[in-house]
């Protein structure tokens, strides 16, 4: 694996310089050197235009002329609000309002007014650029705040004429500059409202250090696996973790980053950039991951376009993560506003993708918390001043604690995944305590399923708001929703502990006036849902409190004859497992017995069917069209065993051709062609079945449109993937 790009040595001073400095020395160094690439259109087809870094200092001295003219050229220096369409102007006006000595403040277009203020108070921040398509967030801020406004002007007004801008010198030194604030960004709000976070030339420069740890005995970490690459940013262009890469790795480590258009991130916008980005690599929400993983065409392109693949912001499901592990290089990332990127190395197997190894020259530790889990600590030291940015940040403090607990790889010690806020732990009546990150990441997997919150603080057991993609507009509909996304929370149920299950009863929806607010990067804010649906979570446990027993165990809805106790004991759960186990064990596996007594312990009632010999799958559990494999669903109260393993090839292959032509008259020796078959079937075909592999069957190849044509029956098709090379 390279990990040093030759014509990008690491530089004198490294860990000790500014990007402004660095920008213009780039610039008059090597002009034509990308900056960034940004689509020609909204229609990502048109393709990309790069902008080079001659062109693009310009633009930004060009900016910085501009705010000194409406600002005053002696004038204080300032706090500048942006909030616009989501395009290169952000980079612009960053760099800009450093060069021409204010400062910029961003502030996520997904913020509540209520936000909004109260980072505009705590930041001082009194002037704002408008742009013409101003978001309405905007004109709520105007009628609750005075605030300076300045037309800002479009994007292509920063590069039209720069033949005529003078530059702009960026004088601060480093003993200047280095606990000075460069920008004001926020945290998530994922806990309450965001607090603002002044991140200083400092905090940043010590991403530029890590370039740094190999020559000092370290491993190569990110940034040299990175350089020179092309990376498309699906985030938004305000968010700390886009500005990581779009300024610091680009500008310190030579990054190359392509940016999306200003429009919501959809799995269609990212499966566009796959095919007209040119990339190699991408880095993504997990959602947004999830929801290309749910489409063949899109989780096709992103295996077969791509040679690695990142995200931040949340986990990833296991169940996606490890299947595309064995496709593609896939890593997990982490910072904040306060620290900045953490130095990652590169895991060397595939299968600890969701581990992080953070670099020991980051001078952390993990401090036992609870429950097994650890809570990252960073502790000052001078002989990692260089790479502790958060103290540049936070220069008063000796200690600097993340609030994320890990847990320890079983085998390798310096490896941790990480498994929940310390915020995020539920604590019921019981004095029992529930993780809920992973049981939400499970349901969420569901194609049906846009987010999942699940509550139970201060009460007896667990719930679960669901955000559907598509609203039921009847309860007929919600009904039917609610057993489709059933296997889901079946397999949140087999993960978690007993006494975390979610009944069937502790399962509402989301209104579609009320969305689950979220973070800039498109997590969800946990706590801010939690509060604005506290009256819903508190009804739900009202209405559920005549099922519940006086010890608070709570029973399943509609069982007014002997009620059969969850999370708890007593006779009739004894007589039960004892019944259950004397019909299970002969010729059941373990897992069968783990099912069975899964399933009573949910309170589920009536009779059990047999259960006989099942095996693990070949591959995990995953969603498709909103169905997990291996996890029992319910009918009439009581939960069959839904087949493990992978789909029936055959089924795949006709359920595919169903959506395109009429199927009826087929056999499995007829020529699809005679019955309609033609280009545009053959391409989703083919996706299906590269899905198929994809998911199913690791190490074998993919395959191309041209081998269907060849094979025009489901009878060659099914001997040809079953016979397909191996990689």
């Amino acid at each position: 694996m390279v990990f040093e790009n030759p014509n990008l040595q690491v530089p004198r001073n490294c860990g000790r310089r500014l990007m402004p400095a660095v920008l213009d020395e780039v610039a008059e160094s090597d002009p034509q050197r990308v900056f960034v690439s940004v689509p020609r259109s909204s229609n990502l087809a048109d393709g990309y235009k790069d902008i080079p870094y001659g062109t693009f200092a310009k633009a930004v001295n060009k900016c910085a002329w501009y705010l000194r003219e409406q600002l005053g050229k002696d004038s204080m220096p300032k706090t500048i609000l942006y909030m616009g369409p989501l395009d290169v102007r952000y980079l612009i006006i960053i760099l800009a309002a450093a060069k021409a000595g204010h400062m910029a403040f961003f502030s996520s277009l997904r913020n509540s007014l209520e936000a909004h203020l109260s980072l505009l108070d705590k930041s001082g921040c009194d002037t704002v650029l408008v742009p013409s398509r101003a978001p309405a967030i905007l004109s709520q801020i105007f009628a609750a705040r005075p605030m300076e406004q300045i037309a800002t002007p479009e994007v292509d007004f920063f590069f039209e004429g720069l033949d005529q801008v003078q530059p702009i010198p960026f004088t601060l030194t480093w003993e200047e500059a280095k606990t000075k604030p460069f920008c004001v960004l926020h945290t998530s709000g994922s806990t309450g409202i965001p607090k603002p976070v002044f991140v200083t030339y400092g905090t940043f420069a010590s991403n530029d250090a890590h370039q740094l740890i190999p020559s000092l005995g370290g491993k190569p970490t990110l940034i040299n696996y990175l350089s020179g690459q092309r990376l498309f940013l699906a985030l938004p262009v305000f968010h700390a973790a886009c500005l990581t890469f779009t300024l610091v790795f680009n500008i310190f480590g030579g990054v190359t980053c392509v940016l999306p258009p200003p429009e919501p991130l959809t799995a269609d916008l990212a499966n566009q950039a796959f095919l007209h980005g040119n990339l190699d690599g991408a880095l993504m929400a997990p959602s947004l991951i999830v929801d290309c993983y749910n489409h063949n065409t899109y989780c096709v392109n992103m295996v077969q376009r791509l040679k690695f693949l990142s995200y931040v912001g949340g986990a990833l499901p296991e169940e996606v993560g490890n299947v595309l592990t064995t496709r593609i290089k896939l890593m997990t990332m982490m910072g904040s506003c306060e620290t900045a990127l953490h130095p990652l190395e590169l895991n060397p197997d595939p299968a600890d993708w969701q581990y992080l190894t953070i670099s020991p020259f980051l001078g952390h530790s993990f401090r036992k918390d609870r429950d097994g889990l650890s809570d990252l600590i960073f502790t000052r030291d001078p002989r990692f001043e260089l790479f502790q940015g958060v103290f540049r940040t936070f220069p008063d403090k000796d200690e600097f604690a993340m609030g994320d607990l890990f847990e320890q790889h079983p085998h390798r010690p310096e490896s941790w995944v990480f498994r929940a806020r310390t915020d995020d732990i539920i604590a019921f009546t019981t004095a029992e305590k529930l993780n809920p990150i992973t049981m939400e990441t499970v349901i969420s997997t569901n194609a049906k399923v846009k987010s999942a919150v699940v509550g139970g603080q201060g009460q007896f057991q667990a719930s679960v708001l669901i955000e559907p993609y598509t609203y039921p507009q009847s309860k007929e509909e919600e009904d039917q929703f609610i057993r489709d996304i059933w296997p889901s929370i079946l397999q949140a149920n087999r993960d978690c502990p007993a006494h975390g299950r979610i009944m069937r009863g502790f399962v509402m929806l989301t209104k579609p006036e009320k969305p689950m607010p979220r973070a800039g990067k498109d997590t969800v804010q946990r706590h801010q849902v939690l509060k604005l649906y506290a009256e819903e979570f508190r009804e739900l446990y009202e209405r559920m409190r005549p099922h519940v027993k006086k010890d608070g165990v709570a029973l399943e809805v509609g069982e007014e004859k002997e009620p059969v106790e969850v999370n708890g004991g007593g006779d009739d759960l004894d007589r039960r497992v004892e019944e259950a186990l004397q019909r299970v064990l002969p010729g059941a596996v373990e897992r069968a017995v783990q099912d069975v007594l899964a399933r009573l312990l949910a309170g589920l009632t009536g009779q059990l069917p047999a259960v006989g010999p099942q095996s693990v799958p070949e591959r995990p559990s995953v969603h498709v069209n909103g169905k997990v494999n291996g996890v029992a669903e319910t009918t009439n109260g009581v939960e069959e065993a839904v087949q493990t393993g992978p789909p029936e090839l055959k089924k795949v292959i006709y359920d595919q051709l169903g959506e395109n032509i009429d199927i009826r008259d087929i056999k499995d020796d007829s020529d699809l062609f005679q019955f309609g078959l033609d280009s545009l079937v053959v391409i989703d075909l083919t996706n299906a079945l590269n899905t198929y592999i994809i998911k199913w069957r690791p190490g074998k190849e993919l395959l191309e449109p041209k081998v269907v044509y060849d094979n025009p029956t489901v009878e060659r098709i099914l001997n040809l993937v079953e016979g397909a090379g191996e990689v």
